[in-house]
């Protein structure tokens, strides 16, 4: 399959990290999606996207509690 964005790179299927969004907080989730070789545009399967909102949905909820990674720190 050719990438719908750069349209000339080809897509192959490969483990991403998705970055999930909950308010100020971004979580690296590890999935399986179709990637252009070209420009890196990922494709996620309807499966992936449902693993990803459930993940947002728990971590909202305090259901899972990963590890932090690093610190993010404001300058004002």
């Amino acid at each position: 399959m050719r990438c719908v964005i750069c349209k000339t790179g080809e897509v192959q299927l490969t483990t991403v990290q998705a970055e999930v969004k909950v308010g100020c907080d971004r979580l690296l989730v590890p999935v399986e999606a179709e990637v252009c070789l070209e420009c890196g545009e990922p494709y996620y399967s309807t499966e992936a996207l449902r693993y990803l909102e459930r993940v947002r949905e728990d971590f909202a909820r305090k259901v899972i509690t990963p590890a932090s990674v690093g610190k993010v720190y404001q300058v004002s």
